[in-house]
């Protein structure tokens, strides 16, 4: 069962990342800058964690974890056949399988009322570390992001050719009305259960890449024209910085 869930994890973070070079041939930019894929080995790899380092089944276990907030959330789990965490030293690593986040809080709890000892993991006088589970956001590769905005065809609806891959959240401010980043939506998913979904959930959490492009919902494009804006872009943790944009609409 739980080799079933490793494969399963690996084929999720391999379909959820796209490791795209700088500038490739079919009209993607990614900004992320040294962005290198990883998959759950290369966590255990870089974590220096062994599968022998996992505990044992029945452990309750209470952790904090960063949100997109910008705060932590208390997280608790009983560790069993689907919900495993290896922990060495200062590092820790959780994988859990077979539901949503929000219902696999929900029936683990439901564990709480057995009176079992729990771990602090990282909070509280027994706490056995310091270690809060966030994920290394690569740094945004500015010169090309700005070289990549630099000019729009002013004849355009989706004012870009090109579609950008990033890590971040893009806001464009003080720029021209109806312009802004758009996320590139592959699939829409119907589901009539929520709790019915299979995700497998992960802390750390794998860097979360989307696809941008950039469109014109509103009035007509300037022609000649050099614009001066502001581009906020935002981490999955809610860590914002921003970079002034010179564009020039031909």
């Amino acid at each position: 069962m739980f080799k079933l869930l490793l494969f399963a994890l690996f084929i999720f973070l391999t379909s959820c990342t796209t490791n795209v070079s700088d500038e490739d041939a079919f009209g993607m930019v990614d900004v992320d800058q040294n962005y290198i894929e990883k998959n759950w080995g290369d966590l255990f790899i870089d974590s220096g964690i062994k599968f022998s380092d996992e505990l044992s089944y029945g452990r309750i276990v209470s952790f904090l974890k960063p949100n997109s907030k910008g705060s932590l959330d208390t997280f608790t789990v009983t560790t069993s056949l689907n919900s495993k965490l290896f922990m060495k030293e200062d590092k820790f690593i959780f994988i859990g399988g077979g539901m949503n986040e929000a219902c696999l809080i929900k029936t683990e709890n439901l564990d709480l009322a057995e009176n079992r000892d729990t771990i602090f993991l990282n909070y509280g006088k027994s706490k056995l570390m310091d270690y809060i589970p966030y994920q290394e956001i690569p740094p945004i590769n500015t010169s090309l992001l700005k070289k990549t905005l630099s000019v729009i065809d002013s004849k355009r609806n989706f004012v870009l050719s090109d579609t950008i891959i990033s890590s971040y959240t893009f806001e464009a401010k003080n720029f021209l009305d109806g312009i802004k980043f758009k996320e590139y939506d592959l699939l829409v998913e119907y589901t009539v259960d929520y709790c019915a979904g299979g995700d497998i959930i992960m802390y750390p959490e794998s860097v979360k890449r989307k696809k941008y492009y950039l469109i014109n919902t509103g009035r007509d494009l300037p022609k000649d024209t050099t614009i001066n804006w502001t581009l906020v872009y935002t981490d999955q943790y809610g860590r914002s910085d921003s970079l002034e944009i010179k564009t020039f609409f031909e």
